[in-house]
């Protein structure tokens, strides 16, 4: 695979850096295909209008760029990202590895819209025909894929559960059940 282009560094870094200076309680992160801004030790109010604007205001800068800025409020950052590096490339990609080709069982859980590119992946390697694992009725082979989101919203995921401790509910009565 070829690599991930380089995230355009100069502008968002000097904007990010503006915003920093002038919201206490908040940075930046950066990561190879990613820059995020977090306010989440921000005063509330102010945190989530700097969110905005700084949203705003990267989403103006950068678009002649190949990337997608994204504004949380439930999980206080904005991001700058790589518009083709997202979560389904890379779940397509591990499903694809030799090793996880013929999975019987995938589990997808997310809480926010960045998730939505893994469910669709998700689904569409459902669809894809196994080799080696048959179905319980001896029929055509069937993989299982549940995609769950973490609170009400319009989602791809085709389950939802209220909250984290509900998703942590959920995998202990799986492992319950698993053995």
């Amino acid at each position: 695979a070829a690599p991930a282009p380089a995230l355009p560094r100069v502008r968002p870094k000097a904007v990010m850096h503006w915003y920093t200076t002038r919201t206490n309680g908040s940075y930046s992160r950066w990561q190879e295909s990613a820059a995020v801004w977090c306010y989440h030790d921000a005063d509330p109010d102010f945190g989530r209008f700097q969110g905005k604007q700084l949203h705003l205001q990267l989403s103006q800068q950068l678009s002649q760029y190949p990337v997608t800025v994204t504004h949380s409020p439930s999980k206080c950052q904005v991001e700058v990202r790589i518009r083709a590096v997202n979560k389904g490339v890379t779940t397509d990609s591990i499903l694809c590895q030799t090793h996880c080709r013929n999975a019987d069982f995938v589990l997808c859980c997310g809480d926010d819209h960045s998730d939505e590119f893994m469910f669709a992946a998700a689904l569409a390697r459902a669809r894809a025909p196994l080799t080696a694992v048959a179905d319980r009725a001896g029929g055509a082979p069937a993989r299982r894929t549940f995609n769950i989101t973490v609170g009400h919203k319009p989602s791809r995921a085709t389950l939802y559960v209220e909250d984290t401790r509900q998703v942590l509910f959920f995998l202990q009565a799986l492992a319950q059940h698993a053995f």
